[in-house]
Parts: C-alpha cells; structure tokens; sequence
C-alpha cells in the first residue's frame, strides 16, 4: 500500500494526501476525515527514509501532545493556532527542556500533536516508520491514553507524563507524575494557616490526573480542618487562562465572597487577575490566590503570584533520560517517578483575623 494506492481509494490527488499526512490547513475537513479513514483502514504507513531498515537505530525521540477537545475536531490545524506549544506555560517549558536534555545525549526530537482520536495513527506510524525510538506522550487524559495503549500495540519504548497508573499499564510505559496531591493539599493548609475559612477553588480538567487529584487533596484539606466546602466556591476550569477568568467571575457572585481561592494553575491564575481587577478589587487586600505550576510568569504578575512550584524541566529530563535508558538496553524498562513540589511565597497571599 502507498499514497497513491489511498489517493485513489479516497478519490483525491496524491500530494492531497501528502497533505494531510503532514497536517496542512488547507484541506477541508471532510477530505481530510476521508484521508484518515482509508490510511487506518488500509495500515498504511509513509515510507520516510531507510531507516525502516530491521534493526537501524534513528537517534531520534519523539515528543505526542494530547490535545483533544470534546468535539474531537482538529482545532489547531484549521485554526492555524501555535498557542498549544508555543505559548502554552505547561508544554512549552516541557518541550524545551525535553529537546535540551535529548541534544546532550546525541539523540534529535520529533514533536507531534494529536488534536483528535483520529489522528493517534500518527504516533503508532512514528514508530513503525522508524523514525523515532521512543516516545513521550503528554497532555493526554486517562481514557485517550488507553486509546493510545490500543493502537501502538506493545513493543514500543513510551513515556506518559500525568497520567494514572494502574496494574493494567503499569509495564507497558515509564511514568512520570508530578506530586499533585502534596502540592494542592499544601497550598490550602497554606491559605488556611494564613486564617482563611471562605476558601474557592478554580479546578482544572478534572478528566486529567491533575485536575482530579488537585481537587480531591484540596477537600480533603478542608476536611482534615474542619472547614465546610462551599458549593459556591467551586468554578470547573479547563487549565486555560479564559476557564480562569469565567471560573473567578462566577465565584466573586456568590453571597458571601471567598476570602481566598486556590486556582490550579498559573495560567488560569491569569485570567482570575482579571476577573478580580474587572470588579474593583484588590490582590491580596480583598482576596487572597494561591497557583500551581510556578511557571514563569509568575513572578511578574501583578502582584506576584504565589504558587506551587513543581518542576517541569525535571520532569522533562526525567522523561528523556528514562527513555534513552530502555533505548540503550533494547527494551522497556518501566518506571514509575514522582516530581515533587514545594510552595513559593510571594506577594498575591495576605494573612487575616477570624
């Protein structure tokens, strides 16, 4: 089977399908869902180089973000919107420091991105082309990455980042899982410490790890000391800045307003800023916010954000240094590692009397 064999399966051009194997913008959707279909169906996959040679070695690794909206549309490609890895605060610095410690051992970087369920050919056809050695998959929720699991088969060397780990999965990738729970439950005790009983929270996707278990620990923080979690005080976000922005906006309606909220991320932590500033009030004079991920931009917020640190740089070395380790001994080796997280103070908290 090649692309001219599916192009004439599909109807279309041959360089049609060279299009939409190298995600172009400018097919139209149906053409491209036609494409994909007949490349499944058929277990095609393009003969990139002679490295599919048995045996040939591609120094390569490869990096699959996971970014699959419910609609299951490919919204990046045919919005031609670079924000994903470029300016998102949570993949970006990932990325950077994943390609950084790969360069240092000799090994190049392929980056990917899955904007839907059918496209997670493209990392199976990744390894079988031989273009990569192993693989990375991050920003995937736990039931996309059983997808992933199903359609890679075994055999392959993978990493996940923030995913759950099960005696189902466990062996058949390395893990790497930041400490979510220690994270979220320190920064409310941290807010609770500082006085606060009126406490929100701006969640994240709770159909990622992240996101769940930073809500479940932040409960159990309020009931470890016995504070009532208030129904009000909860706004589901999504870990982008306009879900921080809505989710803030909703909280400062309820009757009695929070004192402080615990958003978990920084980058919706940004769009709370506004929300805030949009109602006349003041950080941390009328409301004290806490973040997660101490990414960058932190600091210069306005006041400065506290937030919990966890280092996504470690855990992009982690992720590669693991990989290249099951790549020199010719198999898997799982692995399970936690990277942990401590609270860095800064100007956006304020102590109050009860």
């Amino acid at each position: 089977m090649n692309s001219k064999e599916i192009a004439k399966i599909v109807g279309v051009s041959r360089s049609t399908v060279s299009r939409v194997i190298n995600n172009y913008p400018d097919i139209p959707e149906a053409t491209r869902e036609k494409v994909l279909k007949a490349i499944r169906e058929n277990n095609y996959y393009p003969n990139s180089s002679a490295r599919r040679l048995v045996g040939m070695k591609s120094s390569t690794l490869g990096v699959f973000v996971v970014d699959i909206k419910d609609n299951e549309k490919p919204h990046h490609v045919i919005e031609n919107n670079e924000d994903l890895l470029y300016g998102n605060s949570y993949f970006s610095p990932f990325i950077n420091a994943f390609i950084d410690q790969a360069n240092k051992a000799q090994y190049y970087v392929l980056v990917s991105t899955v904007y839907s369920s059918d496209e997670l050919w493209k990392i199976k056809s990744s390894f079988c082309e031989k273009r990569i050695d192993g693989g990375v998959i991050i920003g995937s929720k736990d039931n996309e990455y059983e997808k992933i699991l199903e359609v890679i088969g075994k055999d392959f060397i993978i990493a996940a980042v923030d995913i759950n780990v099960t005696e189902e999965n466990k062996d058949k990738a390395i893990y790497i899982n930041l400490n979510n729970y220690k994270g979220a439950f320190e920064a409310t005790k941290y807010l609770i410490d500082l006085g606060h009983r009126d406490i929100g929270i701006i969640t994240g996707d709770i159909t990622k790890l992240s996101g769940s278990v930073r809500f479940e620990s932040f409960k159990q923080a309020l009931l470890e000391n016995g504070i009532q979690l208030n129904e009000d005080y909860i706004a589901y976000g999504d870990f982008t800045e306009y879900s921080g922005y809505i989710g803030m906006k909703k909280i400062l309606k309820s009757s009695r307003r929070p004192t402080a909220v615990f958003v978990c991320n920084d980058t919706m932590a940004i769009g709370a800023y506004k929300a805030i500033g949009e109602m006349g009030l003041s950080i941390p004079d009328d409301i004290s916010v806490i973040g997660f991920d101490n990414s960058q931009i932190s600091q210069y917020m306005y006041p400065p954000l506290t937030s919990v640190n966890v280092s996504l740089p470690e855990a992009a070395k982690l992720s590669a240094d693991l990989l290249i380790k099951s790549i020199e001994k010719k198999e898997l080796v799982p692995e399970v590692k936690i990277v942990d997280t401590t609270i860095v103070e800064r100007a956006s908290c304020k102590r109050i009397d009860n």
